[in-house]
């Protein structure tokens, strides 16, 4: 079975076009960073966020062996996104990516945030271009992460109301503490 990284990572690749621009919420080791990066290829552009400034020297690191320069690391919350990602690419971002939690080999008393992540995904929704992909990794199974992943879920289940296309995929095990993707696609103009 597919992991649920990969999954994500399948369904952005189906509409993040190369020379578009991505954000990677919550850049934590860089790895998704690193995907939207190859991506969008050289033409594009990804910003990717971190709270922890260890996070984003370790995605600088993947990105510098990697060869990729087309990512503005930033050091801020992810409720700031809005303010953060310039004017001209505001409703044109093709892919959004969030994986919640805490930084894995990282301190596990740092985690997100329910309100902040709340803010960044209305953000990210405003942010996003017709037909633009949202995926959120939620993990339900550590202190704080049950409470934010049915606060997201809770939120998705309102856009599905409003004509996104909601897909929420689980992991393997039906356990309520098993991973799950969140998956929002803004409809085409």
């Amino acid at each position: 079975m597919t992991r649920l990284t990969d999954r994500a990572h399948q369904l952005i690749a189906a509409v993040l076009q190369p020379g578009e621009t991505a954000v990677d919420a919550t850049a934590g080791n860089g790895h998704d960073t690193l995907f939207l990066c190859q991506t969008v290829g050289p033409a594009g552009q990804v910003y990717a966020f971190d709270i922890q400034q260890v996070a984003l020297n370790q995605a600088a690191e993947l990105l510098h062996q990697s060869g990729y320069t087309n990512c503005e690391l930033v050091c801020c919350d992810h409720s700031l996104l809005r303010e953060m990602i310039p004017e001209e690419y505001q409703g044109r971002i093709g892919a959004i990516m969030f994986n919640l939690g805490y930084l894995p080999g990282g301190d596990h008393s740092q985690i997100t945030q329910t309100d902040s992540t709340l803010t960044a995904i209305e953000a990210a929704l405003l942010l996003l271009r017709p037909g633009g992909i949202l995926t959120v990794m939620a993990y339900p199974g550590h202190a704080g992460g049950d409470s934010e992943m049915t606060a997201v879920a809770k939120r998705f289940r309102q856009l599905e109301e409003s004509h996104f296309k909601i897909e929420v995929i689980l992991a393997r095990s039906e356990s309520t503490s098993a991973p799950r993707l969140l998956v929002a696609q803004k409809p085409e103009s």
